[in-house]
């Protein structure tokens, strides 16, 4: 049985989706001081560790508002890649264990998956909730192996399933 670990920027733009996603809250969410989006990291999880600490108490329902923004704007950002999910299809079919990680917090994780068209191919996705390296740890974990391959890119893992 072979193991790859998937980071979900491998399957779609998450840092591009997360900016949107930030100005999203910075309007929804407001606050004092202010969400600046143009402020945040270009990467997802340093972006989502960012809002973390702004939201602090006073703006802790950020992560059901990115929630609801993933629920609404999944369909316009995040397109399938036919290609991509046929290799990961018949990975998970074959003898492969496929994990997903994501800095995202788990439920805007599951939408993404679903938008895209490949939750069926992951055996586990580890969210993360602004921390791609606790998410790295948990797929890891979930694979039972701590020397899992990591596929970063979509080239990457069409490197390593084949394809």
């Amino acid at each position: 049985m072979s193991k790859l670990i998937v980071v979900d920027t491998a399957l779609a733009d998450v840092d591009a989706l997360i900016a949107v996603a930030a100005d999203y809250l910075a309007r929804r969410l407001g606050g004092t001081p202010p969400l600046d989006p143009t402020g945040l990291p270009r990467d997802a999880a340093g972006a989502l560790a960012a809002i973390d600490v702004w939201a602090g108490d006073g703006a802790a329902n950020w992560r059901t508002e990115l929630t609801r923004f993933f629920e609404a704007h999944a369909p316009v950002h995040l397109v399938p890649d036919p290609e991509l999910n046929g290799v990961l299809r018949r990975a998970a079919k074959g003898d492969w264990h496929l994990a997903v990680a994501s800095a995202l917090p788990s439920t805007p994780l599951d939408l993404e998956l679903q938008q895209l068209g490949c939750a069926r191919a992951f055996k586990a996705a580890c969210a993360g909730d602004g921390s791609l390296d606790d998410a790295l740890t948990a797929a890891q974990a979930a694979l039972g192996g701590h020397d899992t391959p990591i596929a970063r890119t979509r080239d990457e893992v069409f490197a390593a399933l084949g394809g």
